[in-house]
């Protein structure tokens, strides 16, 4: 078939060119984000006769309930050498009563209990500080109290990731334990994009943020960095902007065996999940221009993909084949790219709604943006 006289029409020239660049910029992406971390090799744990020292640190505040059903699994996980610290942060229900109880049968658990609030700029660093502060080991593991192993494996899969002397940050996958309904699977495939962009990005020695529920780093390395003191004054980023400001090619290291995972209650509600949601987009104002860029040109790219194919199908001379296999190329590519950590991560199905849902969380991401967003406050 000859396609030569489409060279004469200077406007189907410049749409399909314009849809075959952002075509492959967005396959590199999706190999880059999804296809790398499917398909990332794993490291073995080290035998239990070099297992360093390991302190668990955990924020809870008014989580009795939470603490009854997972704190359990973490404090009988096989592991040498280990303590559980535990930060009361002003709690007024059980959760002192819960601790206690554990405590009695659990000599490696330490309670530090904060009764007056003094924490001037709210969020969880101040508490999260003093637990580590209150550590006796260097290597310091964070998870929440929702939040449950997968094994009595965990930390052993986590230390694992400090292979050498120079790691100082090890970033895990954190899963969310999301019943089987239309809220469930959104925060499924959000979970997994998120968790996904910032392993590869850390993989490839650009670490630009983290989850809070499953990360470590070392206690003389947290202190060396000042701790959050650079940016204290934003309640939230305890995670993402300690591994932002500190984290870099040599010294971040991950932790993806299906032992060093986490799961976290997921959200009972549209309200909680935005809210949880406009918190994460809340930080993003403290990142580097060049994060930031990065971070906003994936759904202009996006969107100047599909609107490019759309012009190319009204266009008079232009075939709908050419647009069509565009589209094709596309939705292929990305479906079998999000299909590789799916199954890393025990997934099923949402590689084949991918492309609606990705459509679907760039209208979301755009209004957490936007609401989320504290000119006054943010100082990158």
């Amino acid at each position: 078939m000859d396609f030569t006289h489409l060279l004469t029409d200077t406007y189907n020239v410049v749409f399909l060119c314009v849809g075959i660049a952002t075509l492959v910029y967005l396959s590199i992406g999706y190999g880059l984000v999804f296809m790398r971390v499917g398909r990332m090799k794993l490291r073995q744990a080290p035998p239990s006769g070099i297992l360093p020292p390991v302190s668990v640190v955990i924020v809870a505040q008014n989580d009795a309930d939470n603490l009854r059903r997972h704190i359990a699994n973490i404090l009988e996980q096989d592991y040498p050498d280990f303590e559980i610290i535990i930060v009361d942060y002003l709690s007024r229900d059980d959760t002192d009563y819960v601790m206690q109880i554990c405590a009695a049968q659990y000599p490696n658990l330490k309670i530090v209990r904060i009764r007056d609030d003094v924490n001037f700029f709210h969020g969880k660093k101040y508490p999260l500080s003093l637990g580590i502060k209150s550590a006796q080991n260097d290597i310091i593991v964070l998870t929440d109290v929702n939040c449950e192993p997968p094994s009595v494996y965990w930390l052993r899969s986590v230390v694992s990731a400090y292979w050498n002397a120079d790691i100082q940050i090890v970033l895990g996958f954190t899963h969310i334990a999301a019943k089987k309904t239309l809220l469930g699977h959104l925060q499924q495939y959000d979970n997994l994009v998120y968790n996904c962009q910032y392993l590869s990005a850390a993989s490839l020695g650009f670490p630009y943020a983290a989850s809070g529920s499953n990360l470590s780093y070392r206690r003389g390395f947290f202190f060396e960095k000042d701790g959050f003191i650079r940016h204290y004054v934003e309640p939230e980023g305890a995670d993402d902007l300690f591994v932002n400001r500190n984290g870099n090619r040599i010294n971040t290291g991950i932790a993806l065996d299906e032992n060093s995972m986490v799961e976290v209650d997921a959200a009972e509600s549209y309200s909680i999940w935005y809210y949880r949601r406009r918190r994460r987009f809340s930080t993003r104002c403290y990142y580097s221009v060049w994060q930031r860029l990065r971070i906003v040109m994936r759904p202009l790219i996006l969107l100047t993909f599909y609107a490019s194919c759309i012009v190319l199908l009204a266009r008079p001379l232009m075939p709908w084949l050419i647009p069509v296999l565009l589209l094709l190329l596309k939705l292929v590519w990305q479906i079998i790219c999000v299909a590789q950590p799916q199954k890393r991560f025990k997934l099923k199905g949402y590689h084949w709604f991918s492309p609606l849902l990705e459509l679907y969380f760039v209208g979301a991401d755009a209004l957490s943006a936007l609401f989320s967003f504290h000119p006054k406050r943010c100082n990158p």
